[in-house]
């Protein structure tokens, strides 16, 4: 199963994400829900730090069982706030679809920090 953690500050709004496990819907390779949450994380990574220009804490090991963490480490100063937070709002959205899909596949939780 894929344990989703959603990171959010006390106003509830994601700062961050940490993912591990595998979803085990099929073999290795053709896994659609692995790949899916892989996407969704990776690339909202990539664009948070491309698009919005924020800094990023990211710790992934694949060892750990697919294990990725990261943490928008300047959201109150990112220049483009509205685009990280709109970003990680796009990702949650996109978890939340899977996880109601794919209830056995995947568990999602919200933690304040």
């Amino acid at each position: 199963m894929i344990k989703a953690v959603i990171y959010c500050n006390k106003n509830k709004q994601p700062c961050g994400y940490r993912i591990c496990g595998h979803a085990g819907f099929a073999k290795k390779g053709e896994d659609i829900v692995c790949s899916a949450v892989s996407i969704l994380a990776i690339n909202t990574a990539n664009a948070i730090e491309a698009l919005a220009k924020a800094k990023l804490c990211c710790d992934a090991n694949e060892q750990r069982g697919g294990y990725l963490q990261v943490i928008v480490t300047d959201l109150k100063q990112c220049k483009r706030l509205h685009d990280a937070e709109l970003l990680l709002n796009t990702m949650v959205l996109g978890l939340e679809s899977i996880a109601q899909q794919y209830q056995k596949y995947i568990r999602l939780t919200y933690k304040e920090v």
